[in-house]
């Protein structure tokens, strides 16, 4: 199944089969994708704006250069090879999503809401991540050298062996967290003094 150049808005695909499709230059607007199957699906500079994955399997879908703007995919699952490369998630929630074998290889996800969501052996050095919701998250041993995570919510999280070098942590409270293992610069160990309530001159 190939689509290309569509533009749909207000549609319902919940009864939809993508497995093994090819979608490129699609626009999707408000549109239910919730329970579908994505197995092995190919997705190329296709645009989603509020639309809904809850549920979606993801196993094994290559998604290329697209756009996810305020999208939900609550209760996806990602555990088979699945790849997003240079794609922008901003606003997007992922809350009880299982991306244990997702890879996230650069794009946009600030302002996304990652809560709870099992990140570990994820490699995001680099990537924007301001102001997302990364509470309760495993981070235990992710590359997160120079990634952007200003205002970042982070109450909950594992970050025990996480690598900070670099990192944007301005505004990010890393007060009562467990920091074993992890490796910051000085810029990081003022931020950590400051979350702590340390005056720093």
């Amino acid at each position: 199944m190939e689509w290309r150049d569509g533009e749909f808005r207000d549609q319902s695909f919940t009864d939809r089969d993508f497995r093994a499709a090819s979608l490129e230059t699609c626009q999707f607007v408000h549109c239910d994708f919730a329970g579908t199957s994505w197995a092995q699906a190919a997705l190329a500079d296709c645009s989603f704006s509020e639309c809904r994955f809850v549920g979606a399997d993801l196993n094994g879908v290559r998604v290329r250069a697209c756009s996810f703007l305020g999208c939900e995919f609550r209760g996806a699952s990602a555990l088979l090879q699945g790849l997003f490369d240079e794609c922008r998630m901003t606003g997007s929630r992922f809350d009880e999503a299982n991306f244990a074998g997702l890879e996230i290889r650069g794009g946009d996800w600030s302002y996304t809401s990652l809560r709870g969501v099992d990140l570990r052996r994820q490699h995001l050095s680099g990537l924007p991540l301001r102001e997302a919701d990364l509470s309760l998250c495993n981070l235990a041993g992710v590359d997160l050298r120079d990634a952007d995570l200003r205002q970042a919510l982070v109450h909950g999280a594992k970050l025990q062996g996480a690598d900070l070098r670099g990192a944007q942590l301005e505004g990010v409270d890393l007060g009562g967290l467990s920091l074993r293992g992890v490796r910051l610069d000085l810029q990081g160990a003022v931020v950590l003094a400051r979350s702590l309530g340390a005056v720093v001159d």
